[in-house]
């Protein structure tokens, strides 16, 4: 109510008052309360759910009520007393009105109780509720209400006077103040003596006292021993009886669940041998696509190393025609100098081969200390002719100690070989073409970053480089097992791959492996 605009209007502007007067009167036939009704900040009544009833509290002047000093420092009151102008006793519960911070008025309803004590009357209850002075405000004695469980102070007595709270009433003490101040136990008021608890009403400083006559809890004993021992017996034959059924069905239940331990043994145990198989079966795979892999690399490099291996082939020839032509004169004392140029031309050959043979042959899958800077000087060996077909610049920068990781040279060196031409491959319509390769480490991992100055790649591309089968080449020029191999490779080596387009142009790969502790310094 202290949030509507009905309301908030008639604190500002008193001729608005009639409309808040119809829509109290209508949440207030909706909630079953004794009125509702709000006040400025004067305390006068400016509009009342009551308006047209001949106790309307419009007008009226509540300033004196504690209710209304509460709300209007912003809290919520509570307080309980006898209406000054119905004269009916009730429950008064205020909120303050809010605007801009600002507290302008008090809304209050007002909820009579009676109804309470006559239910507790109709059932035949001794119950009474004692407010913080302990005074009985609520009971199901007629005459025990509006005593006091302590004879009050002058103090108490003067402030209840002036906050009107009880008019007319002499307020007479019960003195049983001490007794109910244990909270429970037996109690003597007019010479009846009863068996009393008491609980605090949550949200006020209000009690409540339940209480029973000793003559009937006497008279219960009896009874209630009886039944106690009758149900002691049934109770002991119940639980006799639930012991003997629930060991049978403990014994059923061990029994079906030792058999399905064993079946789902049984299944785990055939599951995990088909797992082990279909793991070798991929891990076979993974290497075979490896191989593969490395196969197509060479048959894309082949021209390059072709024209890498003719130029010696033609310089041996030429060597060869002119040492026969020195036979043939009897110059043979320049023959030495012609059969060294041969054998260093043989020796560069060698070496060519040489790296055809390390990097055709197939992985070990066994794992151990790799130098990552040696399998990277096999790599760029490799590619080397390639590199310079495609007068692409490459620049390293690298620590000058050992960078190991735990890993199986073969597979290292594809992974490099993957990258590095797909990075050839992305920069052919770009000039210049250079390759940045940078090798760091920190605490725990060694990273690799491989940059092309290309045209980058899109963000469709990126989300899917690594998917089986993503290709964006030409039909016929790859068929996308290449990062998805690499991918698979760098995660059973436990690392990391990514790929994005850096601020300048062109694209990076960074690829993370652990660290192998001990091995750099």
């Amino acid at each position: 109510m202290a949030r509507q605009q009905q309301v908030t209007r008639a604190i500002e502007d008193h001729s608005t008052a009639q409309d808040a007067n119809l829509y109290l009167e209508q949440v207030n036939d909706q909630s079953g309360a004794a009125a509702l009704y709000i006040l400025d900040r004067s305390g006068e009544t400016v509009a009342s759910s009551n308006w047209n009833t001949p106790d309307s509290f419009v007008g009226e002047d509540y300033s004196f009520r504690p209710y209304f000093n509460q709300s209007l420092s912003g809290k919520e009151g509570f307080f309980f007393g006898i209406g000054v102008t119905t004269g009916r006793a009730g429950l008064f519960i205020s909120h303050p009105i809010s605007q801009h911070d600002t507290v302008i008025g008090v809304v209050v309803v007002k909820l009579e109780l009676e109804e309470v004590e006559q239910n507790w009357q109709d059932a035949g209850e001794t119950v009474f509720v004692a407010d913080k002075d302990g005074v009985i405000t609520l009971t199901s004695q007629g005459d025990w209400k509006y005593k006091t469980l302590s004879p009050l102070s002058t103090f108490d007595r003067a402030r209840i006077e002036n906050n009107r709270q009880y008019p007319g009433r002499e307020l007479a003490s019960l003195d049983v103040g001490k007794q109910l101040s244990k909270g429970s136990g037996i109690v003597a008021i007019d010479g009846q003596r009863y068996l009393f608890d008491s609980k605090p009403i949550k949200g006020s400083a209000w009690r409540i006292f339940y209480l029973t006559s000793m003559d009937q809890v006497t008279d219960r004993q009896g009874a209630v021993m009886l039944i106690a021992i009758i149900a002691g017996g049934m109770i002991i034959l119940v639980i006799l009886f639930l012991r003997e059924r629930e060991l049978k069905l403990a014994s059923q239940r061990e029994a079906l669940e030792f058999a399905r331990i064993q079946a789902l043994n049984t299944r785990l145990e055939k599951e995990i041998t088909e797992h082990r198989k279909t793991e070798e079966e991929l891990r076979g795979t993974q290497n075979e696509l490896v191989q593969a892999g490395k196969l197509a690399a060479l048959g894309q490099m082949s021209a390059a190393i072709a024209h890498e291996i003719n130029q010696p082939i033609t310089a041996i020839r030429t060597f060869c025609a002119s040492a026969k032509l020195m036979i043939e004169r009897g110059k043979t004392e320049q023959l030495d100098q012609n059969i060294n140029q041969i054998s260093s031309l043989t020796e560069r050959m060698g070496a060519i081969t040489g790296q055809l043979k390390t990097f055709s042959r197939k992985s070990t899958g066994v794992l151990e200390p790799v130098d990552l800077k040696i399998a990277l000087d096999n790599t760029l060996q490799l590619l080397k002719p390639q590199l310079q077909q495609e007068e692409c610049t490459l620049e390293r920068h690298e620590p000058d100690t050992p960078i190991v990781v735990h890993a199986d040279l073969v597979r290292i060196e594809q992974i490099c070989v993957n990258i590095i031409r797909n990075a050839l491959d992305a920069m052919e319509s770009s000039s210049p073409k250079r390759i940045n390769i940078d090798l760091a480490t920190n605490d725990t991992d060694v990273i690799m970053r491989i940059t092309d100055t290309g045209p980058g790649m899109k963000e469709e591309t990126l989300s899917l480089l690594f998917d089986p089968f993503f290709t964006t080449k030409d039909p016929g020029q790859g068929v996308g097992l290449g990062l998805s191999v690499t991918y698979g490779i760098v995660r059973d080596f436990g690392g990391s791959i990514k790929a994005y387009n850096t601020d300048t142009a062109g694209a990076c790969f960074e690829v993370r492996l652990p660290l192998l502790k001990g091995k750099t310094s």
